[in-house]
């Protein structure tokens, strides 16, 4: 019985393997025209998995279309999530951080102000995927598993996304630094 359970996983294995081989420069064109580089990729990987988890996969006939299908479904509810996410943020989340980064700052100086006000900005320029992740795990302290599941992603993802976020965030807020830097050397040197 575990020999048999053994073989017909290997042939789904193949079969998927074989499809992949064959379609998935075809299926990533695909996504790459409704989504950037790293979404697309994404969703072209989630296809394949969705169908190697199919539960009747040896009784279909696959063409690339079913697969373009597959990826189409994938990136619509990402889209609708991202956009249900976002009202939901607007709505209730960010009004209580303003709220709370507003009491934080009572007594602050100018230069910690400046200084979430840089964060902030260098925030904002992150993609909604890597915004997302950084929110959920960073900033909520949720699993990856849990930040996974709440964007109906994988967590290998959720984990590209937050490690592209956190080095946007380092290189924007390094490069923001570096510019006030020579902007304060450049009026120290005129005062001078």
């Amino acid at each position: 019985m575990k020999n048999q359970e053994t073989n017909t996983t290997k042939k789904r294995a193949d079969l998927v393997l074989g499809l992949f081989e064959a379609y998935y420069d075809r299926v990533y064109a695909f996504a790459r025209k409704s989504a950037e580089p790293a979404i697309a990729e994404d969703a072209t990987q989630e296809a394949f998995v969705r169908l190697l988890q199919h539960p009747r996969l040896e009784e279909l006939e696959i063409s690339i279309s079913y697969l373009l299908k597959i990826v189409h479904n994938i990136l619509r509810r990402r889209y609708s999530r991202s956009v249900r996410l976002r009202e939901i943020l607007d709505e209730k989340v960010i009004p209580q951080k303003r709220h709370e980064v507003g009491k934080a700052l009572e007594g602050r100086t100018d230069e910690h102000i400046a200084t979430m006000n840089s964060v902030e900005r260098a925030f904002a320029r992150l993609s909604n995927d890597e915004r997302d992740a950084l929110r959920m795990i960073v900033c909520e302290g949720k699993s990856y598993a849990d930040a996974a599941r709440s964007l109906g992603v994988s967590v290998s993802t959720i984990n590209n996304w937050k490690h592209r976020g956190i080095d946007k965030l380092r290189k924007t807020l390094d490069t923001e630094q570096a510019i006030e830097h020579s902007r304060l050397n450049q009026r120290h040197a005129r005062s001078a």
